[in-house]
């Protein structure tokens, strides 16, 4: 694929993961923890995904983790290394904000909060940033 072919369809993730983030934003003002999160981690995934296609690489999965940890270039993979933490914490997100059977007793619109539907967004907010900022070029000194 071309340059530009693989900075357009970069762009293109990181502008949905973008949106998913003003979602995530939406749901936490109207209460809806749970689906907050879950959209937080989806944000994160795709801004991570476009980091990924920038690279010519065919990122494969749902682990934000992976998604930095595996990043097939050494250089930028240490961009965002110290980001990982946020990254597993958001991956713990995936499955237990959707299903009901994920929870003991519980449905997920029950047993998250707003601190938590926070920390998530603010979460996907530092890795959405940071690849916005890679993706730009912008020298990476970690």
């Amino acid at each position: 694929m071309s340059e530009e072919k693989l900075a357009r369809e970069a762009d293109r993730w990181l502008r949905q993961a973008a949106d998913d983030l003003e979602a995530a934003q939406a749901l936490m003002s109207a209460a809806k923890y749970a689906q907050a999160a879950f959209l937080a981690q989806q944000a994160g995934e795709k801004a991570m995904k476009a980091v990924w296609f920038r690279l010519d690489a065919d990122p494969w999965g749902h682990s934000v983790a992976r998604l930095v940890r595996d990043l097939p270039e050494a250089g930028t993979r240490r961009c965002f290394m110290d980001l990982l933490e946020l990254a597993f914490a958001l991956d713990k997100l995936y499955i237990p904000t959707r299903y009901p059977d994920a929870l003991a007793d519980l449905i997920p619109g029950e047993s998250y909060t707003q601190s938590e539907a926070r920390a998530a967004i603010d979460a996907a907010r530092a890795l959405w940033e940071r690849a916005r900022d890679v993706l730009a070029g912008l020298e990476c000194s970690r």
